[in-house]
């Protein structure tokens, strides 16, 4: 009986320790974030008209470090400078960088444009300013007359005029038509 004791006094402590009073990053600053909303959404206006719509599962804003993080599945509807809805980004987790004004979604992005084109990656860049996207990683480019796959591809966001480097793939494009 006394060694069942012991055995479980020593299981007892060996299974406890100590945690940590607060997360922090390698700078020294707090890991753990102001806010954190659920299922949350996000609108984006521009002179009253909207601009973009971003929902995710899970939104956590670092105000020191100026990061907003976006996971549990991110969406963001594009619109127009008329407000019109042009495209859809779809990743499993964003980060916002408030200095820069620069989002990277990464994940299993997709961007579908309402007019049919549709680009595949790992990681995207999404430039809020500009309306511009762009990926440093392998995309698809699947269009109407393509379909695609290349590197340092840029484009507007709702993928109507882009550019794509080292491209493979097929095309069936006409030469002098769009």
């Amino acid at each position: 009986m006394r060694d069942i004791r012991a055995l479980f006094l020593a299981l007892l402590v060996m299974g406890c320790s100590q945690l940590p009073e607060s997360q922090t990053s390698e700078g020294g600053e707090s890991q753990t974030p102001d806010r954190v909303i659920w299922n949350g959404r996000i609108e984006v206006t521009e002179g009253g008209k909207l601009k973009s719509v971003i929902r995710a599962g899970k939104i956590s804003t670092f105000e020191k470090r100026k990061i907003t993080e976006l996971d549990s599945g991110v969406v963001v509807d594009f619109y127009n400078k008329q407000g019109i809805h042009s495209s859809t980004l779809t990743s499993q987790r964003a980060k916002v960088e408030e200095v820069t004004d620069l989002f990277m979604a990464q994940g299993d992005v997709e961007v579908v444009s309402d007019s049919g084109a549709t680009l595949r990656s790992e990681r995207l860049y999404w430039d809020r300013k500009e309306r511009r996207i762009r990926s440093d990683t392998l995309v698809i480019m699947t269009t109407e007359y393509d379909s695609l796959r290349g590197f340092d591809f840029e484009a507007e966001e709702d993928l109507t005029s882009w550019r794509l480097q080292r491209p493979t793939g097929q095309t069936f494009r006409r030469v002098g038509k769009p």
